[in-house]
C-alpha cells in the first residue's frame, strides 16, 4: 500500500430482530449494520457476524430494557473494538465506525465518541444550471427525483424533532422550479446542499447534509466544507484458486473529491460529468475483463483496486479524496488519499 494512501474494510451483515420502543407495540425489523475498520477483512467479518448472530430472529427487549438504534449501533461498536483488539498494532485499539439502519430511511452511525443519527427522504423537482458551457446538458430545463439525507447528534436530537425540521424545508422543494427560490438561483448539487444546510444549522443539531442528485452522484456538505461522489459499475472476472478457476464480481467503484470552497462561476466543486471522464480510460480497463490482465493488478481484493484506482486518478482529479470499492453489498474497502480518515 502506497504511504499516501489509507485503507480501511467494510463489511456488512443483516439480522431479523423485534423489539418494543417506549409505549409502543412490539414490530419487527430487517435491520442492517455497517462496519468499517483497518482490521484484516476476515477478522471484521468474523466479529461482526458473532455480534448479530446472537439478536437475529430475537426479541431486543431481551437483552436491553430500550433497544434504541442508539443502543444497539453503540453496543455494536464497543463489541467489535472489543474483539479487534487484539489485533492492533503494538497494543493500540483498532478503529473501527458502525452504521445501523433499522428501516430504509432511518439509522444511526458511530464513529468513536460522535454518534449521529439520519434521516433520508426525497422530493422531486426541476432546475437548469445557468453558468454551464454552451451546449451542456444541465444548461436545459430537467428534473430530478432528489434523495437528500440529514444528519444530526443523536443524543440531542430525537427523531420527531429531526423529521418535523425537514418538513417544512421539504414542503419548499418538493415540485417546485429550483431556480425560482432564493438562494438557488444556479441549483448545483452542492449549491443545493448548502441551502439545506443552512436552513437546518440553526434549527436543529445538525452535522452534515447529504443531496444525491442522481442514484450516482451526491453532495455533502460539513463542517470541512464540500465532498461530492460519482459511482461506476463495472463487470469483471478475476482468478478464483490454483486451479484455473474464475469467479465474478458487478463491482462498485465510488470516488470522493473534497473541497473547501467552490467554483464562483460555476457553483459545483467538479463537473460530475467531468469526473467520469477522468474515470472512462480506468472504466474501459476493467469493464467486461478479466482482472488479471491488467497492468499493475497482481492481488485482486477491493482494497487493491481502490488503491490502485486512486493511484491512476489523483494527478487528473487532484481534489480526490477516497475511493471505495465494493464487489457486493457485504464486502468492500475504502482508501483514503488525503489522509482524511
Amino acid at each position: 500500500m502506497n504511504d499516501m494512501l489509507k485503507q480501511r474494510f467494510i463489511a456488512g451483515m443483516g439480522f431479523e430482530a423485534a423489539r418494543r420502543l417506549g409505549a409502543s407495540e412490539r414490530h419487527g425489523h430487517s435491520f442492517w449494520v455497517t462496519a468499517t475498520s483497518d482490521a484484516p477483512l476476515s477478522e471484521l467479518e468474523q466479529a461482526l457476524a458473532s455480534v448479530c448472530a446472537v439478536w437475529h430472529m430475537r426479541d431486543l427487549n431481551d437483552f436491553f430494557i430500550e433497544p434504541s438504534d442508539v443502543t444497539l449501533a453503540q453496543y455494536v461498536s464497543v463489541a467489535l473494538q472489543s474483539q479487534l483488539s487484539h489485533l492492533g498494532d503494538g497494543g493500540h485499539d483498532r478503529e473501527v465506525s458502525v452504521e445501523l439502519r433499522s428501516a430504509p430511511n432511518v439509522g444511526v452511525r458511530c464513529e468513536g465518541a460522535m454518534v449521529v443519527r439520519w434521516l433520508t427522504s426525497e422530493f422531486s423537482a426541476a432546475h437548469f444550471l445557468p453558468n454551464v458551457p454552451e451546449g451542456h446538458q444541465c444548461g436545459r430545463l430537467h428534473g430530478h427525483g432528489f434523495k437528500v439525507k440529514l444528519f444530526v447528534d443523536a443524543h440531542s436530537c430525537a427523531p420527531e424533532r429531526l423529521a418535523k425540521a425537514w418538513q417544512q424545508v421539504h414542503a419548499e422543494l418538493h415540485h417546485s422550479h429550483l431556480n425560482h427560490i432564493k438562494g438557488l438561483e444556479n441549483p448545483t448539487s452542492e449549491h443545493l446542499t448548502e441551502w439545506v444546510w443552512q436552513r437546518l444549522k440553526s434549527v436543529v443539531p445538525l452535522h452534515s447534509v447529504e443531496v444525491f442528485e442522481t442514484s450516482t452522484a451526491g453532495s455533502r456538505r460539513d463542517a470541512k466544507g464540500f465532498t461530492i461522489w460519482k459511482e461506476v459499475r463495472f463487470e469483471a472476472a478475476q482468478p478464483f484458486d490454483g486451479a484455473g478457476r474464475y469467479t465474478g464480481h458487478s463491482y462498485l467503484a465510488r470516488l470522493y473529491l473534497q473541497g473547501a470552497a467552490l467554483d464562483p462561476q460555476a457553483g459545483w466543486l467538479r463537473d460530475f460529468a467531468d469526473v467520469k471522464a477522468v474515470f472512462k480510460p480506468i472504466y474501459n480497463q476493467l469493464d467486461h475483463y478479466a482482472l488479471d490482465t491488467i497492468a499493475g493488478l497482481t492481488e485482486y481484493d477491493c482494497a487493491t483496486l481502490a488503491a490502485w484506482m486512486a493511484t491512476q486518478l489523483r494527478d487528473a482529479l487532484p481534489e480526490l479524496s477516497r475511493v471505495d470499492v465494493f464487489k457486493n453489498e457485504c464486502h468492500g474497502a475504502a482508501v483514503f488519499v488525503q489522509g482524511d480518515v
